[in-house]
């Protein structure tokens, strides 16, 4: 009887072990989809379904967001609304589907070990900072106001 309690107690620690993975947290998800876009958010939680084994679904939360912030950008420049309050609000809302649709889904419990976000961090204000230097060395002159 006790060799039996025993075996189950190694079963146990086996199938907790399958949920020691290290990914990145919700809030980490949220904070790249509001502050940056819905893309480097949708990246994060890419990487959290990759090293969890979801590889199909990985490629759906990629394909989904990249869709979502080409079309949301069609939408806001054809409405004209291209203020940043609005663009806060639309990778917030972004934010919500990627973390409470996705990440609830394939991530339904808490016990996993958060990942530290200063690499994505440093590689999204990089991607940022190019951009930003794009804009400005390549922009005809007059389109944007220098003040």
């Amino acid at each position: 009887m006790e060799l039996q309690e025993n075996n189950d107690y190694t079963q146990d620690s086996q199938t907790e072990d399958n949920y020691d993975i290290e990914i990145y947290s919700k809030r980490a998800i949220w904070g790249f989809s509001i502050f940056f876009s819905t893309i480097f958010g949708g990246v994060l939680l890419m990487l959290n379904l990759r090293s969890a084994g979801y590889r199909k679904e990985a490629n759906l939360v990629l394909l989904f967001s990249v869709l979502y912030t080409f079309i949301g950008s069609i939408i806001m420049a054809y409405v004209g609304l291209q203020t940043s309050a609005v663009a806060i609000i639309f990778n917030g809302i972004g934010a919500a589907i990627l973390t409470e649709y996705f990440f609830n889904k394939y991530f339904p419990e808490s016990d996993y070990y958060p990942k530290s976000i200063m690499k994505p961090l440093i590689i999204s204000l990089a991607i940022c900072l190019v951009l930003v230097y794009f804009v400005y060395a390549y922009a005809p002159k007059g389109m944007i106001p220098v003040k």
